[in-house]
């Protein structure tokens, strides 16, 4: 995938993962709630051939009719209320306007993330984020019941203050019976927050877990430890800059429950780099696709796709999805083969999971 510098740099965001939001592949064409506090032992990954995910007895495997099931409503209003009542810094999205003392130290502040950390260090590990999805997406209704998820959420030297606000937005926004486990993936950090810190704050939030690699071996060997160690019915891959938005998760367990060879994408907002604001992905419900020198691109729905969705808060279909944020049926990822572990460097993973 290709990125000029500045868009390198963004801050990238998960939110809104509403109906419209889900860009669905269609694969090949055709359990517990208990709380996970303890940290994971150091982990190795001794080489490329490391399996994606744990083998799963075939009698454990548990079938549900999940098209014969009714519907409700997913969202959790009272966090929905106290989030619209904060006020504070970054509050609602809202730009952080750094004070002329604070911007004496601002190139400091980018030279290790390629973000303004001390804004992040100033605003709530549980800011509230303004709610932009259609209209039609704040009465949709999902499935009564619906497949957990691991989430898998690698890192290396991440700033401890974003890496808490990933974590408690998923929490947050997240309903309790559908989060299974979130598992952090150190890739080698030799940052000092990110070591005791990291552990002694994780410890006591529920359902995580951190799992560390003994060497450095890169973004997709990272994920593909991650979810090795997994459990839950579904994977979902983020980053560790992301900050989930209302109702995020239903829509996704959604679209895999319904077709378990399908793989959910959200949309990927943004926040700014440099003053936290929020503001929408550009260009709205688009298909992935690339070039002939394979440099990924975002281009319109066809008109068949169009007139295929009955209104624009459905899902809708794409030949190449992105490869890192998406929701995945934790077994089928294993069948596909999950990400190819000789990939070295982050760029090219999207292919790899769209051909297979």
């Amino acid at each position: 995938m290709r990125k000029s510098t500045k868009s390198i740099l963004k801050y990238t965001l998960v939110v809104v993962i509403f109906l419209t939001c889900v860009p669905i592949l269609l694969q090949r064409l055709s359990p517990d709630n208990g709380q996970l506090q303890q940290i994971g032992r150091e982990t190795n990954i001794k080489d490329h051939a490391i399996a994606a995910v744990a083998p799963v007895a075939p009698h454990l495997v548990q079938h549900i009719d999940y098209a014969s099931l009714p519907k409700k409503d997913w969202h959790d209003y009272a966090r929905i209320k106290s989030d619209a009542a904060r006020t504070g810094p970054g509050e609602q999205g809202r730009p952080y306007i750094l004070s002329p003392e604070e911007k004496k130290n601002e190139h400091q502040d980018f030279s290790k993330h390629g973000f303004n950390k001390h804004i992040s260090d100033v605003l709530s590990v549980e800011r509230a984020l303004p709610d932009i999805r259609d209209p039609r997406c704040k009465t949709m209704e999902y499935l009564v019941k619906l497949p957990n998820t691991s989430i898998v959420i690698p890192f290396h030297n991440e700033a401890l203050s974003v890496l808490k606000r990933t974590v408690h937005s998923i929490i947050n926004r997240s309903p309790p019976e559908l989060l299974h486990e979130i598992i952090l993936v150190d890739d080698f950090s030799d940052h000092d927050e990110c070591k005791e810190p990291l552990n002694d704050y994780m410890v006591t939030v529920p359902k995580v877990r951190i799992i560390r690699a003994t060497k450095r071996e890169g973004l997709i060997r990272t994920r593909l430890l991650g979810a090795s160690r997994a459990t839950g019915q579904v994977l979902v891959f983020l980053d560790s800059h992301c900050e989930a938005n209302v109702n995020w998760l239903p829509p996704l367990l959604e679209s895999i429950a319904l077709n378990r060879k399908c793989i959910a994408c959200p949309m990927i907002d943004v926040i700014g780099n440099n003053d936290y604001h929020y503001e929408t992905q550009a260009g709205d419900a688009m298909r992935g696709a690339f070039d002939w020198e394979l440099f990924y691109k975002r281009i319109p729905l066809t008109e068949e796709e169009l007139k295929r969705r009955k209104h624009a808060a459905e899902p809708f279909r794409t030949p190449i999805m992105a490869g890192g944020l998406f929701a995945v049926d934790r077994l089928y990822f294993n069948e596909i083969g999950g990400y190819d572990a000789g990939l070295e460097i982050w760029g090219g993973e999207q292919y790899d999971l769209s051909f297979k």
